[in-house]
């Protein structure tokens, strides 16, 4: 049959539209699936680069805030706990908007706005830690920065390559994209550490500070050393220049496109909210907890004799989330999302009240078991970031899908993650244990296994997926 006007053959090649755009795009069509899918893939790479860039900046102050005590700034336990929080609290906020852009003004434009916006927090960051008298009303500003300007790409990530890819590989495709941004937040705690230790770019980005270590008695100092604690966001300013450059000339903007209005109806549908809760208790939790590791090491093993350092210990767990992502979303394809999350709630609640029996250490010989149970948190967290992702890509159809994907990960952050933290700090606070707060968290993971079997999971259930 001949094709009508101003619909493509299969074969024809996603053309028009002007230099930024594409006009037609037909991702369920074998044909023109094969003859032009090297444009969904490098859109694929461009954007979990961006991503994972986005994320090293959003995830700097859950690396940086270890080091500040030591460099004299005079902050609680509380307070250190809250920067993290603020950074994330504000990437939710930022990701609600985000959910929607791409269906207003385009992928490509909404990814490049927000790489160039990330120039933002790296200035106003490296220049408010080069002073200890700092007031933490300062920093905590700083992190709410860091936040808005990096914390919500992956919602207008997840929103924009869920339309470029088939529904049958759209959870490996998420599970890539999102994966690999998320080993952004692995990246900042590990390089962090590493490049506030030496003069990378000499004067030109500051003077360096003096780091002390103390020991366990009050004013007793045990080494001093120099440090650049700015160096922690300047280390991604050549980046989020060569990025932009990338975006701009590599990506284009999916033909499809919704008005605000249309987009919000997917709030009315009792499965945005279901999955919603879902994606809280998996990425929520992700993010979470990369805020939060770091500082749960040092207040857990911290009074130790040969304490381990949380920096060298602490980017491993998002390491293992973010990479075992991908393969969450190929194992999702193969098995089924509600499978695949079903495992996931089973892992991450048996790891959180297996934590519980060992935050009293009397040695840090038993810090390895210890970070071992900490990790399958993580390793739960990572394949469930993309096993509800998969779910979504099958419950709506695209148009309805990308807002989703990108309301549910804007959720999940200010329902949970930006909590995680506060609800250590608290428990610490109140306890001088984090057993209340991993207690609670097994409760939510208790809830998810019961919503995903009632709802996706049992025979009957509404949405098999």
């Amino acid at each position: 049959m001949a094709a009508q006007p101003g619909n493509p053959t299969p074969s024809e090649s996603p053309k028009g539209g002007g230099f930024f755009d594409v006009q037609t795009w037909l991702p369920e069509d074998p044909v023109f699936w094969k003859a032009n899918k090297w444009l969904a893939i490098r859109t694929l790479v461009i954007a979990f680069l961006a991503l994972h860039l986005a994320f090293a900046v959003w995830f700097t102050w859950s690396a940086l805030v270890v080091r500040l005590p030591g460099l004299g700034f005079d902050l609680s336990v509380e307070q250190r706990f809250w920067l993290p929080a603020m950074a994330l609290l504000m990437g939710a906020v930022a990701r609600f908007p985000h959910s929607f852009l791409v269906l207003k003004i385009g992928g490509m434009w909404t990814t490049l706005i927000f790489t160039l916006a990330l120039l933002i927090p790296i200035f106003g960051i490296g220049h408010v830690v080069q002073d200890p008298n700092t007031p933490f009303s300062t920093l905590l500003f700083w992190a709410g920065v860091a936040g808005l300007c990096a914390g919500g790409q992956i919602s207008s990530t997840a929103a924009n390559i869920s339309l470029w890819f088939p529904k049958r590989i759209g959870g490996t495709a998420l599970g890539f994209t999102i994966g690999f941004g998320n080993l952004g937040a692995s990246t900042a705690q590990f390089l962090v550490p590493l490049v506030i230790g030496v003069g990378l770019f000499g004067a030109v980005a500051g003077e360096s500070m003096v780091f002390r270590v103390f020991g366990p008695e009050a004013g007793v100092v045990l080494r001093e050393t120099l440090m650049y604690p700015q160096n922690a966001v300047y280390i991604w300013l050549i980046p989020t220049l060569v990025l932009s450059v990338l975006v701009l000339f590599g990506m284009k903007n999916h033909p499809a496109r919704g008005s605000f209005r249309e987009q919000l109806q997917v709030v009315k549908l009792k499965h945005t909210w279901i999955q919603t809760i879902l994606y809280t208790f998996t990425f929520g939790t992700f993010s979470g907890f990369v805020a939060s590791t770091p500082l749960l090491i040092r207040e857990v093993f911290g009074k130790l004799p040969d304490a381990p350092d949380p920096l060298a210990w602490a980017w491993i767990g998002p390491l293992v989330g973010a990479l075992i992502r991908p393969l969450g979303g190929i194992l999702s394809d193969k098995f089924g999302g509600s499978n695949m999350t079903m495992v996931v709630f089973l892992i991450m609640g048996g790891s959180a009240v297996g934590l519980t029996f060992l935050t009293a250490p009397t040695s840090v010989e038993q810090f390895q078991l210890f970070f071992i149970v900490l990790l399958g948190i993580f390793l739960g967290a990572g394949i469930g970031n993309a096993s509800v992702f998969k779910q979504i890509v099958m419950i709506f159809d695209p148009k309805q899908g990308g807002p989703v994907l990108g309301f549910t990960a804007a959720a999940a952050v200010l329902l949970l993650g930006f909590f995680v933290p506060i609800l250590f700090g608290r428990s610490f606070a109140a306890t001088g244990s984090p057993n209340a707060a991993l207690w609670f968290f097994a409760f939510l993971y208790a809830v998810g296994i019961v919503l995903n079997y009632w709802y996706y999971w049992r025979k009957g259930a509404e949405k098999p997926c």
